[in-house]
């Protein structure tokens, strides 16, 4: 699997909900991210379930009840999923289908995040993206690194735990894309330069 990070938490605020789906779209605007918007119904129970298409693969289908977005950070993580339902928990669309079993029963879940084979880069600025919601929109917020990143901010034991965690084909992997790094550098560098933008504007 590699290496992960898990978070889970609840929106501190439901009203803020709006202005902070307009950052993140913001955000991925700005890095070119890749997002989907959810605008289900919080007065309507779910009845989203898990069933197989024509073609025998397991699909999602029903109301998910959820509001939020999903952001694509790179093309090999995991996305991001920040949705929630009437009751401010973050979720996933997966999640609730599964929840279909207890009756869309709520309980705070993780939702995981591989960055192994993104790299270094993605893996950090996934991890200053949460710190900065949790700080403003998410103040229960928990995040489970792996790496160790969460809780230090040190980028050398970052990179010197991606780099044991590899096999000898990730290693290969890696030097094949290895121009796109000096991108993902940029983004880093574009993202931490928006969050300070942000946390600005609020002092």
């Amino acid at each position: 699997m590699g290496l992960s990070l898990h978070y889970r938490g609840t929106l501190t605020d439901k009203r803020q909900l709006a202005p902070m789906l307009d950052e993140l779209e913001d955000i991925g605007r700005s890095v070119h991210w890749q997002s989907s918007v959810l605008d289900g119904h919080w007065d309507r129970k779910p009845d989203a379930r898990i069933e197989r298409n024509s073609a025998g693969a397991h699909t999602i289908v029903g109301a998910l009840g959820l509001k939020g977005i999903v952001l694509n950070v790179h093309e090999a993580c995991d996305p991001l999923y920040f949705c929630f339902g009437a009751s401010g928990v973050l979720t996933s669309p997966l999640q609730v289908a599964v929840s279909a079993a207890d009756n869309y029963a709520v309980t705070p879940t993780w939702i995981t995040v591989t960055t192994q084979a993104a790299g270094p880069e993605v893996h950090a600025v996934v991890v200053k993206l949460l710190h900065y919601l949790r700080e403003k929109y998410l103040h229960d917020l928990e995040v489970e690194d792996e790496s160790g990143y969460w809780e230090s901010g040190d980028e050398q034991a970052l990179l010197a735990q991606m780099h044991q965690e590899r096999t000898g084909s990730e290693e290969l992997a890696r030097k094949a894309v290895q121009l796109k790094r000096r991108d993902q550098n940029d983004i880093v560098a574009k993202i931490d330069q928006l969050l300070r933008k942000m946390r600005d504007l609020e002092d």
